[in-house]
């Protein structure tokens, strides 16, 4: 595996041994290598991939007022096609944005490494000249207020990289992100483009995960407010959401996430001591509709507990029940694992069977304990060095199913009495 970080002075040795590596390949055109060791030593934003403590990948780049430009994108002809160009960029796209930068351009052959992870990144080519430029989503002032709340740029391909659970997937599309990111077609045909969403199911079922692959999708920045970080001590936690949402409504475009909304927004019968938050809840959901660009995704593992004024529509425009992994899911689920694992031939659908009631994310844990097993064998010399499907059943075993009978019946009914979509 590699790591993506920024380029610091120890790394300059290993990044021109990469540079002189790809000065033999077709696809990379020539780099003048004391100007680009001059440019590091003087601080220009450049990105590393390390793999074994050796620079396997740069992107470097210079900066002129709010425009970037880059001008090395160079990866180890062993280590292309497996995702490690689309990384450095987007930490870079990242790192200049810190720096006020708002487009960024690339001139390049067009034969040359790295146009796939800048067509991945958003990047587009001009005609005849191979130019590619990305203008950034978010104006410097608007960066700050991110940085002030932990917010982020998720990547577009985190949509791609949720396996399985299409049903859940397709719903999202055609009713969140289809409106919010083509607004004129919907208002013409008189779809509501959504503004406030509630996300509800077992706890490990990819919530979290769906919350920020729509922020990814739309090209939006994405705030998760934690209601433990909200409460500070400092102001009431009612103000501390106010704050919180006023703040970054400012922005012209965010996807804010709520999650575990249940600690704030319980019912007011049984806990009195949520009305100020819940009230303040109830009174900014509105402001999420006018200007578009804004949308609020809540998500709990408890919708039962929700204050019933909250959950009202007009209040929450979709309620989406999203649920443990079925058949077709965990089949998809296992099929991206084994595509990374070296394994013996697996019988997937008796992976299938044995993981009912299994998330993606116990289903992670079994599969890397199948590979641990086999790595011990591999580590003593002993055979198999591979991952046997003894191994995997073994170690499904002994992962406990996070969703029970009881746990899967309670989500079915809850799906039936408070699904909105």
């Amino acid at each position: 595996m590699f790591k993506v970080r920024d380029l610091v002075p120890g790394d300059i040795s290993s990044a021109v041994r990469l540079l002189e590596l790809c000065r033999g390949a077709a696809d990379s055109k020539p780099v003048d290598i004391a100007k680009f060791v001059a440019d590091s030593s003087a601080g220009a934003p450049a990105i590393v991939a390390v793999a074994e403590n050796e620079v396997v990948g740069l992107v470097s780049s210079r900066i002129s007022n709010d425009d970037a430009w880059i001008n090395i994108v160079a990866i180890s002809p062993s280590w292309r096609k497996q995702g490690i160009g689309s990384a450095m960029i987007q930490r870079l796209e990242e790192k200049l944005l810190h720096e006020g930068v708002r487009k960024i351009s690339v001139l390049s052959s067009n034969v040359e490494a790295g146009q796939t992870a800048l067509l991945n990144r958003g990047f587009t080519a001009t005609e005849g000249l191979t130019l590619y430029e990305k203008s950034e989503p978010i104006e410097p002032s608007a960066m700050r207020v991110l940085d002030l709340w932990g917010g982020e740029l998720c990547d577009a391909t985190l949509w791609d990289r949720v396996a399985g659970m299409d049903a859940e997937k397709n719903l999202i599309e055609n009713r969140i992100i289809a409106p919010l990111a083509d607004p004129e077609l919907a208002a013409k045909i008189g779809v509501h483009a959504p503004s406030a969403v509630m996300l509800f199911g077992p706890p490990g079922t990819g919530k979290t995960t769906f919350a920020r692959a729509i922020a990814g999708r739309l090209g939006w920045p994405f705030v998760e407010l934690l209601p433990s970080k909200l409460d500070s001590g400092e102001m009431s936690l009612a103000a501390e959401l106010r704050n919180a949402l006023t703040e970054l409504l400012k922005l012209e475009n965010i996807v804010v996430f709520i999650d575990e909304v249940d600690e704030i927004a319980t019912a007011r019968t049984e806990s009195p001591g949520t009305r100020g938050v819940v009230n303040e809840l109830l009174k900014m959901i509105p402001s999420f509709r006018t200007p578009a660009g804004h949308l609020l995704v809540c998500a709990t593992n408890f919708v039962n507990n929700i204050d019933p004024a909250v959950l009202r529509p007009g209040r929450f425009d979709l309620v989406i029940p999203i649920g443990p992994p079925d058949e077709a899911a965990r089949l998809a689920l296992w099929t991206k694992i084994l595509e990374r694992l070296d394994t013996q031939e697996i019988k997937i659908a008796e992976l299938v069977k044995a993981t009912e009631g299994f998330t993606p994310g116990d289903i992670e844990l079994a599969s890397q304990r199948a590979a641990s097993i086999a790595f011990d064998r591999a580590r003593k010399g002993e055979q198999p060095s591979q991952i046997t499907p003894q191994d995997l059943m073994q170690s499904i075993s002994r992962t406990s199913a996070s969703i029970t009978s009881q746990i899967a019946q309670q989500f079915a009914d809850e799906s039936i009495r408070f699904g909105r979509a």
